[in-house]
């Protein structure tokens, strides 16, 4: 069913259920209106429901094509409290506005210049793609929020993303973070100080914050104190070791990649030191887990191996061929900071100052 906020009317009025109208006053245009989707033109009916906000929906199935995803009450009143926050702070919102051009119905448009997409279901990645790219043709900025159906745990943890939200990710440099927006609690959620695990596997820090404390451009979040950053590096601490526990009991040790490079570095297998492992900003570039990519970029330095030549052979294998450039940097990066603690005492007394120390470099370097 596909329902909306926006009709025509028989007059080719544009009709928007803004909460101008009560309930009364919608049963009684009803009685004498007709109205129709604005994008397919097929008749739709006014709902008005005790439970569900008032909208249209189609009379019929219908092939309508320019709607990004099944309208559901929590997608509709989301639309309907982000229309209200923009008003409220003087922004010029149009709600569910069609863009002919590149025929995209965005959920708002501000100002002109920003798409505001609220998805609240699963989407293909290339077609969320897709659409910010229709966007930009437009010269206009897309801006992903994720639909909530519950508030979420506040404070460093790990976190299972799907595709379709990692690739809602806003970047400031490489400070990465995700904006969501819970509806019945009318409040935004920060998604920030994303670090790669393995899979779908991150570690972040959850922050909510009331759209009436919220502005736009939306507030962008802060850099973690060192109490929360050694959240993070427990939290790494406790992937390193079950992954070491996962490559111990996998099999034969021949043949195994881990193995291999403990042993060509002359490492201890079941006690790998603790400059591997470690949480980097941006390291969603490589498929494989810390431990990995960081043993692999060490031995390839010790070889005298370029990690352009390592990434060709396919030996460290990339999340995205797009990300050679920034896989490249981050590489450099973490060799710089090997060798500057390689020959020195590296234990649990002082790898947190070690490790928080390149954190807010980069992220004082990143937000220039």
């Amino acid at each position: 069913m596909i329902c909306i906020l926006v009709a025509t009317t028989t007059q080719q009025q544009l009709f928007y259920l803004t909460g101008k109208y009560t309930r009364q006053e919608l049963l009684e245009i009803r009685l004498h209106e007709q109205f129709f989707c604005p994008v397919c033109e097929a008749p739709v009916h006014l709902k008005i429901g005790e439970i569900n906000i008032p909208h249209f929906a189609h009379k019929t199935l219908s092939n309508c094509q320019h709607f990004s995803e099944p309208e559901s009450s929590l997608h509709l009143q989301g639309k309907l409290l982000l229309y209200q926050f923009f008003n409220q702070l003087n922004f010029k919102a149009e709600l569910e506005k069609y863009l002919s051009e590149i025929r995209q119905r965005a959920d708002l448009v501000v100002d002109k210049k920003y798409a505001i997409e609220f998805q609240c279901s699963t989407i293909p990645v290339s077609q969320l793609i897709q659409r910010s790219e229709g966007y930009q043709q437009l010269s206009m900025y897309p801006i992903w929020l994720k639909g909530l159906k519950e508030p979420c745990r506040e404070g460093v943890g790990l976190l299972h993303l799907k595709s379709h939200e990692v690739a809602m990710m806003q970047k400031v440099g490489q400070l990465s973070y995700i904006l969501l927006f819970y509806p019945p609690a009318n409040q935004f959620y920060y998604y920030s100080n994303l670090f790669y695990v393995s899979a779908s596997r991150w570690v972040c820090k959850t922050k909510s914050l009331p759209a009436t404390k919220q502005v736009f451009p939306f507030a962008l979040p802060k850099p973690l104190s060192k109490d929360e950053f050694n959240n993070v590096l427990g939290i790494f601490y406790h992937a390193k070791k079950q992954y070491i526990r996962s490559q111990l009991y996998a099999g034969k040790r021949v043949g195994n990649l881990y193995c291999r490079l403990c042993y060509e570095l002359r490492l201890d297998v079941t006690n790998v030191p603790g400059l591997f492992g470690i949480p980097l900003l941006g390291a969603e570039c490589f498929k494989q887990p810390a431990i990995l990519w960081q043993l692999q970029v060490v031995e390839a330095h010790e070889k005298g191996i370029g990690i352009d030549r390592l990434i060709q052979t396919g030996k460290l294998t990339l999340s995205n061929p797009e990300k050679q450039q920034q896989a490249i940097e981050l590489s450099a990066n973490y060799i710089a900071l090997y060798l500057k603690y390689k020959d020195k005492t590296v234990d649990n007394s002082n790898i947190l100052d070690i490790v928080y120390d390149n954190y807010c470099k980069n992220v004082r370097k990143l937000r220039k």
